[in-house]
């Protein structure tokens, strides 16, 4: 036991040094969490502004991209038939297309000659040439036809199931070529978006799609789709950043689109008629305000004052793709942001405190338990050290560490004797006889890793005997071992049912990645030939799995001082790894990596399979199917005219899938399955494609 001059008691000491380093570390976090309440405040709002922004142009993009889709496909139509949405043929098309979105209110179609033909929607209230339309009335078809005796408009109206319900005609002096959208869309030949107006049916703000079709070089007429906003302002309303913040859409002009509080959209001037409000005519001035801070402090993101109260507030432009010079405007408390985090940092303090003296008062417990016990070891230690056999009374101690202890220093007390003579360093002296120092390490090498493992295997081994189950299973890893020795790989170990082996180490080999490629076309021929006599002695096949990737890893001893491997580690064994399990995915036997086919595809047989997501992975990986060897490669395992085949349509079905030409694919990928009945990959193919067609609305 230490008498040294200055020495510190352990029962005192232990609650000291648990006073010195909890109370600084407890005050500092109060002051800081006191400190930074109104800046955490601050970056919270600031967050939730941002994601608001973020889902407010995402559900306005949401909103108009479909519609602009459904224009497109349109007006292909009709560059296609000019002639057909003149024929009453046209409407259940033009129906179904209105009836794609709540939001649209009306499809026409304006001609360069002046005939128009419009689908609509037919609101309640709405009168036709100053009368009420039939009962029922929920759709009408709208149409201008110029002829001699003048311009006629006729409205059929439908019924819910488009069934015609009466008609009303009226001469009319309506003409589409004047139109604005009309204009405009031939004027810049494409899709264009009009500004915000009030749509005379239902007075509700909406914007028309628009864009020209053409035949023979000619315009021919415009397609249009009419979308209402109110949509807009329900969703600014449902997704409001903090209970008493503002969101608004405005255009360039400064007038509203939509508005979380709906009824700050529109105003209604001395003579009835309506228009949308600008910025500075709301009801709340805190957008106006905003509007002349962002002046001011040359910001889109910026704080500020009002009446004594803490704002943030949020201009951004719609993206430029979108066509239309439209901001989010989003104006929000801080203190909304605030809550009851200041009361909950009151009451942390007080727990905290109270905390803090009840854990006192326990170390101070613990540390009585704890010192006596370790005085005595102290003692006993020391007769260790001096190689002395201690004859003083055990310790005892409940906890558990100091109980460990004591019992190792008895130990070490009974052994002194026998281990006096014993030194280490003759041990040593042995492991480094041969002049070269042992050492954990490795190198980072460009190599080919390949893992197998058997399908179903668990289920399998539920069913089999211990002692066929290690015959096979051993004849399947003998396939391996010598496939893998045969191409100059290195056999790593077996994991459970699976096997790791990887060239390029510690020999370098040139092509690393053919050879693997080699191995594992090989492991899947000799297995097919092990598989044909099994079934005959009315035994299962064992279906093998490969992946393979190529990568810079790791390679060198691995493991700890006193037992290593020469084995490799990295990012590339693992993605290896996953390979292997892609294969179940699709029904394949050997996936190889983008990496493989760029070292080696050009001695091989592969047909893609796509683009995964490996897990653990940020990045996706494009994949692909080792079908064989080209002309030049092992006889035997050169790929038969059927196998190149295969490979030559599923990579044309594939390039068809790429570009986004699902029905070619479909059509290619149900060949193949024709062709090669049973072809997972093809199946699987086709399948993806089958949902891909489910996501696309056909007009």
């Amino acid at each position: 036991m230490s008498n040294r001059p200055g020495a510190w008691r352990l029962r005192p000491s232990i609650v000291s040094l648990f006073l010195v380093m909890v109370l600084p570390v407890f005050t500092v976090s109060m002051w800081m969490g006191y400190s930074s309440l109104d800046r955490m405040a601050r970056s919270t709002a600031e967050q939730a502004v941002e994601r608001s922004r973020i889902e407010t142009i995402g559900h306005t993009e949401a909103l108009v991209d479909p519609i602009a889709s459904l224009v497109r496909v349109t007006a292909r139509l009709a560059s296609d038939q000019p002639d057909y949405f003149r024929r009453p043929q046209a409407l259940p098309t033009m129906l179904e297309v209105l009836g794609h979105s709540a939001t649209i209110s009306s499809v026409y179609v304006g001609f360069a000659d002046g005939t128009y033909r419009m689908a609509l929607r037919v609101p309640s209230g709405l009168k036709v040439h100053g009368q009420v339309p039939p009962e029922r009335t929920l759709f009408a078809n709208r149409l201008v036809e110029r002829g001699a005796k003048g311009t006629l408009e006729t409205y059929t109206f439908l019924d819910s199931a488009g069934q015609p319900l009466g008609n009303s005609s009226a001469s009319t002096t309506y003409d589409p070529r004047v139109r604005p959208w009309y204009k405009d869309a031939v004027e810049k030949k494409a899709l264009v978006i009009s500004n915000p107006y009030i749509y005379a049916t239902t007075g509700l703000p909406g914007v028309t799609v628009a864009m020209p079709f053409s035949s023979g070089g000619e315009v021919k007429g415009v397609v249009a789709i009419d979308i209402l906003l109110d949509s807009l302002s329900k969703f600014l309303k449902n997704r409001q950043v903090s209970p008493n913040s503002i969101s608004l859409i405005v255009d360039r002009d400064g007038q509203v689109v939509a508005a979380s509080d709906a009824a700050q959209v529109l105003k209604r001037d001395v003579t009835g008629a309506l228009s949308r409000k600008r910025i500075n005519e709301l009801d709340n001035p805190l957008p106006a305000l905003a509007f002349g801070q962002r002046g001011a402090k040359a910001q889109n993101q910026f704080d500020f004052e009002h009446n004594g109260r803490d704002y943030v507030a949020i201009f951004s432009p719609f993206p430029p793709e979108f066509g239309k010079a439209w901001d989010v405007v989003i104006v929000s408390p801080i203190e909304d942001f605030l809550g009851e985090a200041s009361e909950n940092n009151r009451k942390l303090l007080m727990a905290g405190l109270v905390a803090i003296a009840l854990q006192v008062m326990v170390i101070y417990a613990l540390s009585l338990r704890i010192a006596r016990p370790l005085e005595l070891l102290e003692q006993q230690v020391q007769e260790v050290r001096n190689f002395e056999s201690g004859g003083g009374e055990p310790v005892r101690s409940r906890i558990r560490e100091v109980a460990a202890l004591a019992q190792s220093v008895t130990t070490l007390q009974g052994a002194i004797a026998a281990f006096s003579a014993f030194v280490p360093r003759e041990l040593v002296r042995q492991l480094i006889g041969t002049g070269h120092k042992l050492e954990l390490g490795g190198r980072s090498r460009f190599l080919t890793v390949m893992f197998t493992d058997l399908e179903n295997f668990s289920t399998w081994t539920e069913v089999t005997p211990a002692q066929e189950l290690l015959a096979r299973v051993s004849t399947y890893f003998d396939i391996v071992t010598r496939a893998t020795i045969k191409e100059q790989g290195t056999l790593d170990k077996f994991i459970g049912d699976g096997v790791m082996a990887f060239w390029g180490a510690p020999a370098l080999l040139e092509d690393h990645a053919y050879h693997a490629c080699v191995a594992a076309l090989r492991i899947q021929r000799e297995m097919a030939q092990i598989n044909a006599e099994w079934s005959k002695e009315g035994k299962p096949s064992l279906r093998v799995r490969i992946g393979i990737h190529s990568d810079a890893v790791l390679v060198g001893n691995m493991g700890s001082p006193d037992r290593m491997s020469y084995t490799v580690m990295g990012d590339g064994v693992n993605i290896a790894a996953r390979l292997e399990g892609t294969n179940k995915e699709f029904g394949t036997r050997i996936c190889i990596s983008h990496s493989v086919f760029r070292e080696a595809g050009e001695k091989l047989w592969i047909r893609q399979i796509g683009v995964v997501t490996v897990k653990g992975r940020r990045q996706d990986l494009q994949v692909y199917e080792l079908m064989g060897l080209k002309e030049g490669g092992d006889p035997d395992l050169v790929a038969s005219p059927e196998t190149v085949q295969l490979c030559e349509m599923t990579n044309r079905a594939y390039a068809s899938y790429e570009d986004g030409d699902i029905a070619q694919a479909r059509q290619r990928f149900q060949a193949i399955c024709e062709a090669f009945p049973g072809d997972s990959l093809a199946l699987t193919m086709l399948h993806k494609c089958m949902e891909k067609d489910d996501e696309i609305v056909v007009v």
